[in-house]
């Protein structure tokens, strides 16, 4: 009887794990995610100083929570993330409005892509 009931202790802890973390994941992204509707428009319209504090405070926010990611998800989307964000940086620095715009798009796409990719569904496990 005792095995029963630890195996279920362990299951539960198990599933609870998980959906936390995936919470975390989806607010954690949220809030990585949150300023880059602003940050999109300072670079279309070419305010780069204001650009270049709105990529700061991505990064800082990434700098926040890489360290835990990395515990949870694949390090290789991790480094993506990383190269991602230093080639929008200096982007911005070098005032380019396409590959800025560019490389946000697809850093953004990273960023939003990684909570869908480890959530448990029939999708993800086929």
């Amino acid at each position: 009887m005792r095995i029963y009931v630890a195996v279920i202790v362990g299951l539960l802890l198990a599933v609870s794990v998980g959906v936390i973390t995936m919470d975390r994941l989806d607010a954690t992204t949220n809030e990585i995610v949150a300023g880059f509707d602003e940050l999109e428009r300072a670079v279309d319209y070419g305010k780069w100083e204001e650009a270049g504090g709105g990529i700061g405070n991505v990064e800082k926010l990434w700098k926040k929570h890489n360290s835990w990611w990395a515990i949870v998800i694949d390090h290789q989307e991790i480094d993506n993330i990383n190269m991602a964000l230093a080639r929008t940086k200096q982007y911005i620095k070098m005032q380019d409005r396409a590959m800025a715009s560019g490389e946000l798009a697809v850093l953004k796409q990273m960023l939003e892509h990684i909570p869908e990719k480890e959530k448990v569904n029939l999708k993800n496990i086929l």
